[in-house]
């Protein structure tokens, strides 16, 4: 199983391990010269064997490192891993005759856990067992004052360090795998969640929003309003004659026509605004961040292109509406808004109805 989360960004971390390397060069020159001053070595013979000599291989494997990067980005890590190894057995090489530099060469497993991946782990335990060997073998210092015990020990420390690091991988993806299955599930509540709510404030019919979320809606936007960092409007528009209509051409007609005044009235309004189905054949359209003569040209709209529309389930017929519009004042609440618009779309369709009636403010 793969984490594409762990490779997030890897190639600023390899830059980071990299520099990381040239400190450590760097750190290596200053504590080689601190043994100057304690040496029994001449200091020509001293600097030539133990601070020239590492630095300038050192520097080499670091110089190839880097090009090496450039020309196989893809086996990046395994680059810096196999580094990680190089430098461990140059600096054993050198100063075979301290000891504890040998735990250098565990060097390579640390750095291949920071991978998260078993194949660059596996591949890390491998260079670091066969350094272990090398070592063993070609360096004449190392081989004298190591016994075949002291190997076989060496070699059980170093089975244990891996088999602890392949422990550590193991919980840290157990872990991971339990935060994606975590993360997965979070993920599919959420978007049933919102279906759900969706389908709460959604009406079937004319997938505006319903009478509850019109409310909902309103409550906020009132609130808003108030403090005075919102521009509100309100407009409640009637299918004109709707009720001969279904009496005239059936239920099912009625039903394509109050689909059709939705799929208009959605189409003309902004993204800010809400367009709700207030119940029967009356919607409620909440206008917000717009001047009264943005929304009162929107709300013409809206009525003209209705009226030019013509509808093949009602015989090619239109249908017309009529609107009421109440502009929010400071002190308003949202019952005075729906009072003030509801009085104009009254007035509306008691003087000829096809037509948009503005809220007295008297």
């Amino acid at each position: 199983m793969t984490f594409p989360i762990m490779e997030f960004n890897q190639t600023r971390w390899n830059r980071l391990l990299l520099n990381s390397y040239w400190i450590m060069l760097i750190l290596s020159i200053v504590i080689e010269s601190s043994y100057l001053f304690v040496t029994e070595v001449s200091s020509s013979e001293f600097i030539g064997l133990y601070i020239v000599r590492p630095t300038l291989m050192m520097t080499a494997i670091l110089i190839l490192t880097e090009l090496s990067q450039r020309l196989w980005q893809r086996y990046s890590d395994y680059i810096l891993i196999t580094t990680s190894a190089a430098l461990a057995l140059t600096t054993n090489f050198i100063h075979s005759t301290v000891e504890y530099l040998i735990l250098l060469l565990f060097f390579p497993i640390v750095i291949s856990i920071f991978y998260f991946q078993y194949s660059k782990l596996l591949y890390s335990v491998v260079i670091a067992h066969v350094s272990l060997v090398c070592l063993y073998t070609l360096n004449d210092e190392m081989n004298n004052s190591l016994t075949s015990i002291s190997l076989l020990a060496i070699l059980f420390i170093m089975l244990t360090f891996s088999y602890i690091a392949f422990g550590v991988l193991a919980r840290g993806r157990e872990i991971l795998i339990n935060l994606r299955s975590t993360s997965e599930s979070n993920q599919e509540l959420l978007v049933r969640t919102i279906l759900m709510d969706k389908l709460v404030k959604t009406d079937a019919l004319t997938e505006t929003y319903n009478h509850m979320a019109y409310h909902e809606f309103m409550e906020n936007m009132v609130q808003q309003a108030e403090s005075g960092r919102m521009k509100l409007h309100l407009a409640i528009m009637d299918i004109d004659n709707f009720k001969s209509v279904n009496d005239t051409y059936g239920h099912k007609a009625g039903d394509v026509v109050l689909r059709k005044v939705a799929a208009i009235a959605k189409a003309k309004v902004g993204s800010n605004d809400v367009v709700a189905r207030y119940g029967g054949e009356e919607f409620a359209i909440i206008f917000a961040e717009k001047d009264f003569q943005e929304v009162y040209d929107i709300l013409e709209n809206i009525r003209m292109t209705l009226a030019s529309t013509s509808l093949e389930v009602i015989d090619r017929h239109s249908v017309t509406i009529s609107i009421g519009l109440n502009r929010f004042a400071i002190g308003m609440d949202k019952e005075a808004l729906f009072q003030g618009a509801d009085a104009a779309l009254y007035e509306a369709k008691h003087s000829g109805k096809n037509r948009t009636v503005i809220a007295n403010r008297t």
